[in-house]
């Protein structure tokens, strides 16, 4: 398991002054939840790449990219909480571009749209091969 489970920044100041059973179990909890968080990253990736293929099939772009929102928000919640701070970072992109939407988007819109998707889907596999 990568290090990204040290007690640095928000994580050390919260495990600051708790007795060393307290610490452990919080790095045993922590642990558990980035195992699950990552044995959950294929599902996720499969579901991203269906809402890709509905941008591109010229599906309904209001439920497509409100369902690409709602992912991509869960996804940004997570991620840096259990070291993976990239996936966060490239999904909280691709929300607020879709949040930016105003009206029906220009094809240029869904054409970054899709473009972020695809960044945050490779860290997503990276990070599922390095895991």
């Amino acid at each position: 398991m990568r290090q990204a489970l040290g007690r640095t920044g928000w994580y050390g100041q919260m495990v600051q002054g708790l007795d060393a059973d307290r610490a452990a179990q919080l790095d045993a909890g922590l642990a558990r939840v980035r195992a699950r968080f990552i044995a959950s990253l294929s599902d996720r990736i499969d579901g991203f790449y269906e809402l890709l293929g509905g941008l591109q099939d010229g599906g309904d772009w209001q439920d497509v990219t409100a369902d690409l929102r709602a992912n991509a928000h869960k996804l940004h919640g997570i991620s840096g909480s259990v070291g993976f701070a990239d996936i966060g970072k490239k999904a909280a992109r691709l929300e607020a571009r879709i949040d930016s939407l105003t009206g029906t988007p220009a094809s240029a819109d869904l054409v970054e749209i899709r473009g972020l998707l695809n960044q945050l889907l490779d860290t997503m596999e990276q990070s599922l091969d390095a895991a």
